[in-house]
Formats: structure tokens, sequence, C-alpha cells
């Protein structure tokens, strides 16, 4: 299958119609496989969900060599692989790509409930200072960088709830390392940004559509079959690649789509279209689909 071409400026990998309808086939030929998956606790992790189809269409392309393949398949055999998951990569990203389009759609002509200024000011006060003091104390954590430089790089009011309970979540995890400072740190910032997002989310819930909910639900589960494919492949690269750059060939997906720019802050609508769409700012909650 074609890969799809570079970012385009906002950052979306762009498609062309031909790869549109293999993304639409093979979201029909993994669906079946995402409605197994239930949707309760499901979350989407916090990257360019389609950069991230991106990396792991080009990774699977490169696993598809066949002497590759006849290495993997003699691994499999011994029982040390799930040749499947390397099977189906291709088509779990592309499905992935496809799912969280049908929502850059879908919420492109959805506005969302209007949530209070001071709500906002303060949403965007707070993580600004959370951020800044993750940053500055982890530098040198890869993983940690590139998921702030996720956060940074989102739009809307639902990105900045996603964003508030990412900051917390990382509050949480690396309180050893950021406690100490003086000028940004403040112990209740962890538990009030949680509160503002869970606030955030419950009145943007309020109005999202049936359209929306469906295809965030088919998003999350897409996300968590992606990982789970995509896992397999990096541990299957990196052997095969053992003293060829294994990490570079095969980075984790936070890492591969840490680099994808910024899309502009506050609340800027996409301009989405059937081809190339753009990040849109309105993932409504997963809550209450069957």
């Amino acid at each position: 299958m074609p890969k799809p071409k570079n970012p385009n400026k906002s950052g979306t990998p762009a498609v062309e119609p031909t790869q549109l309808h293999i993304a639409e086939a093979a979201f029909q030929r993994v669906k079946p496989d995402l409605d197994a998956i239930p949707l309760a606790g499901l979350d989407t992790p916090r990257i360019d969900l389609q950069a991230a189809a991106v990396q792991a269409i080009g990774v699977a392309q490169t696993l598809a060599a066949p002497e590759l393949r006849r290495r993997i398949a003699a691994i499999a055999a011994a029982g040390a692989l799930d040749a499947a998951l390397i099977d189906g990569l291709e088509s779990v990203a592309w499905a992935t790509w496809f799912a969280r389009h049908k929502l850059l759609l879908t919420s492109a002509t959805h506005s969302g409930a209007a949530l209070p200024a001071t709500l906002v000011e303060r949403a965007y006060e707070m993580r600004a200072r959370m951020l800044k003091t993750l940053e500055y104390h982890l530098d040198g954590d890869a993983e940690a960088t590139a998921q702030l430089a996720h956060l940074r790089a989102g739009s809307g009011h639902l990105d900045l709830a996603n964003d508030l309970s990412g900051v917390a979540d990382m509050y949480r995890k690396h309180r050893d390392a950021i406690q100490d400072d003086k000028r940004n740190f403040r112990g209740e910032d962890e538990q009030e940004a949680s509160a503002l997002a869970e606030q955030i989310l419950r009145l943007l819930g309020a109005t999202s559509t049936p359209e929306q909910t469906l295809w965030k639900g088919y998003q999350a589960r897409a996300a968590k079959l992606l990982f789970r494919h995509y896992d397999e492949a990096v541990r299957i690269g990196r052997f095969l690649f053992y003293y060829d750059d294994p990490e570079g060939r095969f980075p984790n997906l936070y890492t591969a789509t840490r680099a994808t720019p910024a899309s502009p802050r506050p609340d800027k609508k996409p301009d989405a279209g059937p081809v190339k769409p753009e990040p849109a700012p309105v993932d409504p909650p997963v809550t209450g689909i069957a």
C-alpha cells in the first residue's frame, strides 16, 4: 500500500483520494476487531494519531521485505513472535488514520459548548505554568519530552482539557523531580488541573453529537489496537536491526510523533476536507457508547 505523503503545514499527514479509499477499506477489514474491544475505561493516547499511523505504516512496509519476512516467519514458528500482529499492522494503521479522519470531519461541523471565559483563562494559565515546570526539570527525559511536545501541539477547548489531564498525570509520575521548584511548582496544581479538565469535559460532552461519539469510540479502540500491533513490530524490528540503529529505525510512537508542528491556539477551527483533514479541537468523551 502507498504511504501517506509528508505532513502538510498543519502537521497532519496528507493523503491522496485513492489513499483515502485504502484507509476506509482497511477500517472495514479491521472493524470487527475494533468492535470486540470494550470501551469501558479506554483512553486515547495523547499523541497525534495520524502521524503515529503514518509511522506505523512505514515500519510495516520495512518489515514486509521478503528476506525479513522469511526471518520473521522462522522466529514466529519458534513461538517467539506473534506474526499475525506484524501481518496486520499496516491495515490497523490505516484504520487508525481513518477513524481519526472521520472524527476530525464530524468535529469540524460542530462548535461544542461555550465555556465561561474565566474558566478558559484559568485553565490556560495553569496549563502554561505546569508545562513550564515539567519542561524545565524533564529536559533530559526523551519520553517525557515527547509527551510534552504533544501537549503543546493541540488546539481548542477539548485539547485544553486533555492537556490539563496530561500534565496532572505527569506531575504525579515525576513529582520527585519537580517538587523542589520554588518558582512555578505548586502542590495543589495537580488536583486542580484534573478538576478543571473534568469540568471542561462535562461542559463539552453535554453537546457532543452521536456521530462524534461514535468516531471517538472507534478512535480509542483503533489506538489501542495500533499500539498492540506496533509494539510487536518494534520488538522484532529492533532485534533484526540490532546493529543498525534499532531505536532510530523503530522508535516508540511518542518519540516518532514528537516533531509534529504545533497548530495555533486557541480554538482555531480546522479547514477539514475529505483529503487533507486538519487537527480539530473537539474530541467528545467516549462515555456512553455501546
